[in-house]
């Protein structure tokens, strides 16, 4: 015997996000068994409700093909009795339990644009290191702050950077040492709206159903970690006129395939944010000039230089 829902109410269950709402239960389960390809089920149902139920509910559903015997769900262990006037309530919350998993066509081609990423990460990164042998996976979680455009440590790489040569050289120890002076060397050198930009306008966020990949925090971390050791290389000299061709060399190679390559910019981000709209992929390209400059003469070699020239007559004469 079909279960009728009370006069003032309905049973209600969710086709992934999709709703479904009936007056009799068997007629809910009916539609989400066969939704799910659960033939058990779909068996049972029709046999519990009246032909012309059965009948209307196989002009309106179209069957999906079976899954496999491992898929068991049938869709209906959550079909619940709800009042009419709550239905706009849990059609809502319904709403967000989430998608359905990828096909298998969608998820073969997810794996290409994974092997395609990944390649190009490699590419990048073996030009600076090349034993890199990092795997990169697709992002399954998201970030709660979003995803940059422009990688934030953009902002402080390189006061990290100078204070890390300060403290490993006790410089604050020194008379006439200008912690001042350091600030400003160690600041970055971008305009202010373009530092609002990178921090806080130029973020999008993901859903949960969308194709992500946080392949440019390892590329970025990758050329960081060589930058870093490259500044702090001539850094340690204290003299400037005791840098070496070769290291000099090294700090324009890894700054020039930054700025060639757009190591700090995160590709999928990019391409979300700007999403074919003119005035902002004018913006980026401004941006990306301005944080390119920087990296090439404000705060590359010849920031290097200038730093030595500030610290080194704190050491006094070296041998």
């Amino acid at each position: 015997m079909a279960t009728a829902a009370g006069e003032d109410t309905v049973w209600i269950g969710f086709m992934d996000i999709v709703p479904v709402i009936g007056t009799v239960k068997e007629a809910v389960e009916l539609v989400l068994a066969v939704y799910n390809g659960n033939k058990a089920v779909v068996k049972e149902k029709e046999k519990a409700i009246e032909n012309i139920v059965k009948e209307s509910l196989k002009k309106h559903v179209k069957k999906r093909p079976d899954k496999p015997a491992a898929a068991a769900f049938s869709g209906i262990e959550n079909v619940i009795e709800i009042r009419k006037e709550t239905i706009a309530e849990h059609v809502k919350k319904g709403s967000k339990r989430g998608t359905k998993p990828p096909t298998p066509a969608e998820q073969k081609e997810r794996q290409k644009r994974v092997e395609a990423i990944q390649k190009d990460m490699l590419e990048k990164i073996r030009i600076i290191n090349p034993n890199f042998s990092e795997a990169l996976k697709e992002e399954l979680t998201r970030s709660k702050r979003g995803e940059h455009v422009f990688n934030n440590d953009i902002l402080k790489f390189h006061f990290k950077v100078l204070t890390e040569f300060i403290q490993s050289q006790k410089m604050y120890n020194h008379r006439g040492y200008d912690q001042q002076a350091m600030n400003t060397l160690g600041k970055h050198t971008l305009s202010q709206n373009t530092a609002e930009d990178i921090q806080t306008n130029m973020v999008v966020h993901f859903g949960e159903d969308e194709f992500y990949m946080n392949a440019n925090g390892v590329v970025y971390g990758e050329y960081c970690r060589a930058l870093r050791g490259a500044l702090l290389d001539v850094l340690g000299h204290i003299n400037p006129n005791d840098v070496t061709d070769e290291e000099r060399q090294r700090v324009n190679f890894v700054t020039d395939n930054m700025n060639n390559l757009k190591i700090y910019v995160d590709e999928l981000a990019k391409d979300k944010w700007i999403n074919n709209i003119q005035t902002r992929h004018a913006r980026y390209k401004k941006v990306r000039q301005e944080v390119a400059n920087m990296y090439r003469t404000d705060r590359g070699l010849d920031w290097c230089i200038r730093v030595l020239v500030e610290v080194a007559p704190l050491f006094g004469p070296r041998q």
